[in-house]
């Protein structure tokens, strides 16, 4: 049966080395590291829309597949950057993909979502100094990352009270503090106790 892991929140909280490293312990696993879209207004709305839910008819596809993939993002992270620093309203298209990726796990797909989150500003300031392709409008400071990770804390309740089941995890792992290898094993031990 098909297995999905989501690594989502902001910047400098660990998320592309984390899905390299779970990319590299398990086996058979594809790594997606999805890209941010620059585009705005209707159109740039509608490329991103079709992009996601093409995504999610591909692996509703894919259900009864062995197969496991890793996300660096999905499309949470489009909800948060679009209401950020975006023009268009992505929301209906959001819930859409919402009640897409439901659909997936009452079909017994695996579904895996990791908000990761860092609460100590220095430890962000330093893990922002880096070689990082900057997202169009959105500024990497500090300031920006905890006001987008404060969005995703919001987006991650909501759809945990209304989405979460036995086969959609939703799971928050504060990152301050902790090796990549620390979260790496966190992680671990939720997908092998779900």
């Amino acid at each position: 049966m098909l297995e999905i892991t989501i690594l989502e929140g902001g910047r400098g909280t660990g998320k592309s080395t984390l899905a390299f490293k779970l990319r590299q312990s398990v086996p058979e696993t594809t790594l997606i590291n999805f890209t941010g879209f620059h585009q705005d207004g209707e159109d740039g709305l509608q490329k991103v829309s079709h992009y996601y839910r093409m995504w999610l008819r591909f692996f509703l596809s894919m259900r009864n597949h062995e197969s496991k993939f890793i996300f660096d993002r999905f499309y949470f992270s489009e909800a948060i950057y679009s209401k950020l620093y975006k023009e268009y309203n992505f929301k209906f298209t959001y819930n859409v993909l919402n009640d897409m990726l439901e659909d997936l796990s009452k079909f017994g797909v695996k579904i895996n979502i990791f908000f990761l989150t860092i609460n100590d500003h220095n430890e962000l300031a330093q893990r922002l100094i880096r070689d990082k392709v900057p997202f169009g409008k959105a500024e990497e400071t500090v300031e920006q990352t905890l006001k987008q990770q404060q969005m995703y804390d919001i987006l991650f309740n909501n759809l945990n009270v209304k989405y979460a089941n036995d086969n959609l995890c939703i799971r928050t792992i504060d990152t301050s503090g902790k090796t990549s290898d620390e979260v790496y094993n966190e992680i671990m031990n939720i997908k092998t106790t779900n």
